[in-house]
């Protein structure tokens, strides 16, 4: 008896083990017969090359004429759903801010037409399935998971969460209540401060603080009836666009998508202009009081770019070898492996669709080597400015982007998922197509230009949350002081409930 158990599991091991050094062999490097290389660095690779797909592919338009983007995934006995909203906190009111965040969670987190949160909570316990609401600062979102045997159960509840909810006023105010005390807790965390007050100083009165200008008062404004308007101005068929991955054939998804969105009323979506002009910070240091804490918050950037601009791509080589891309970068080179005066370090440009984002570097340190960490990135960023990069960095970097290509379709609800995002972003189809080339034609000299071009290092702003004395008085060791930098404006922290500087 144990004998004829043992040997089919010894069969099936065998075949994975020859399947296994087949494969190994077909990924083997390439080596004339007879021949071993006596150095790794001898080796030679076939060349690979990864073509990524086309959004054309699995796009489908709906009855109501919403996009969705379906791909078939028999090896898992699944179900996926996410859906974009074009909607956003941006788009709300300053004297109602939260009401974005609120709606989203009382969608999913309240009672619905015909269930309560509890009766939503233990059906998707015991169909061992997920469905979430969010909304952020410039969209909104929903998932269904779920088995695909229980996908018209699971649709049905994702309707009712994104078409009927209640907002009840009873979960209204309990729920405030949660905002209100998780709003007296936000000078807690030095990185939340940094956040807030690094918006404030780039963007002052820009819609994209909205989402930092929570107040008590912002809270407690909110009615019931905002959270219906606001869930009504966004929440129809025409303005979602769905990524959908599971082992369901497509024109199953396509006709469950259709019932779905049946005899639900689409409207025109009239969003708010964002402005694209923003003001520009005045430089210097703006040092934030937060001194219960041992180690220093820097912050150093100025207003940039939205994406997409025509030298993206350079700019993002550039920025990858000034701080973005990990330890190989001159700032974490610098200040984290040379000088060991920080753990997180680095610099970005982020790049939003909507208005212009912003340049920064950033790392956190104790307060006496806060200045001296601080000139060693400013040098940084001088001197990609002023010296060309070596081919071999540049290309180095180039190799970098062109590898990871594969990421954004690296699973099949990846891959939905990046179409449906390019879409409501306004990527156009042939973005990924023409990517490798894009980066591949990026020389020194345009890292040169571009760094030139987009880092300006007169209009620096420094920010800092820490002990402002103690991070002034430096360190015996090193005669940086952050005076060096500009004036220095202290800012006492906010009222947490308020935000007024106290």
């Amino acid at each position: 008896m144990n004998t004829q158990s043992v040997l089919p599991f010894g069969r099936l091991a065998t075949l994975m083990i020859l399947f296994a050094l087949a494969s190994v062999m077909i990924a083997a490097p390439v080596v004339e017969a007879g021949k071993i290389v006596d150095h790794p660095e001898k080796l030679k690779f076939k060349e690979l090359t990864y073509e990524p797909p086309k959004p054309e592919t699995y796009r489908h338009t709906l009855d109501c004429g919403a996009t969705a983007y379906i791909i078939e995934n028999p090896e898992y006995p699944t179900f996926e759903v996410n859906v974009i909203v074009r909607t956003g906190s941006i788009y709300e009111p300053l004297d109602k801010a939260g009401l974005a965040n609120m709606t989203g969670y009382l969608m999913r987190n309240g009672d619905v037409e015909g269930m309560t949160t509890k009766q939503i909570d233990e059906r998707l316990a015991y169909l061992a399935g997920e469905v979430s609401v969010r909304i952020g600062e410039s969209r909104g979102s929903a998932r269904l998971f779920c088995l695909s045997k229980d996908a018209d159960e699971g649709l049905g509840i994702l309707r009712k969460v994104l078409n009927q909810p209640l907002f009840s006023q009873e979960a209204l105010d309990l729920y405030r209540k949660d905002v209100l005390s998780e709003l007296e807790q936000r000078n807690a965390s030095t990185s939340d401060i940094e956040s807030r007050e690094w918006q404030f100083l780039m963007y002052g009165d820009h819609p994209c603080t909205i989402p930092y200008r929570r107040t008590e008062s912002s809270v407690n404004a909110i009615t019931r009836d905002d959270l219906v308007a606001f869930h009504q101005k966004y929440f129809f068929p025409k303005n979602f666009i769905f990524a959908v991955t599971g082992n369901i054939k497509t024109e199953e998804v396509i006709a469950r998508l259709n019932a779905l969105l049946a005899d639900w009323p689409s409207h025109d979506l009239n969003l708010p202009t964002i402005a694209e002009q923003i003001p520009e910070a005045k430089p210097g240091v703006y040092m934030i009081k937060k001194d219960d804490v041992n180690q220093s918050r820097v912050r150093i950037g100025h207003l940039g770019v939205k994406r997409d601009i025509p030298d993206q791509y350079a700019l993002e080589v550039m920025n990858d070898i000034l701080g973005g891309g990990g330890f190989t970068s001159r700032i974490v080179r610098r200040v984290r492996s040379d000088e060991g005066l920080a753990y997180n370090c680095g610099s970005r440009f982020s790049l939003p669709v909507l208005y212009p984002g912003t340049f920064r570097a950033w790392f956190q340190t104790k307060h006496s080597t806060g200045a001296f960490g601080t000139r060693l990135m400013v040098d940084e960023i001088k001197r990609i400015r002023t010296e060309k990069c070596d081919d071999d960095i540049v290309e180095n970097s180039k190799a970098g982007f062109v590898g990871n290509i594969v990421n954004p379709f690296s699973s099949k609800s990846n891959i939905v998922g990046t179409f449906a995002d390019d879409q409501y972003t306004g990527r156009p189809d042939d973005h990924w197509q023409n990517y490798v080339n894009n980066i591949s034609a990026v020389t020194a000299d345009d890292v040169l230009a571009v760094a030139q071009k987009y880092l300006h290092p007169d209009k620096l702003v420094y920010l800092v949350v820490g002990d402002p004395e103690a991070v002034e008085a430096g360190s015996d060791k090193h005669p940086e002081r952050f005076s060096d930098f500009g004036e220095i404006t202290i800012l006492p922290l906010r009222d947490p409930m308020t935000l007024e500087l106290k």
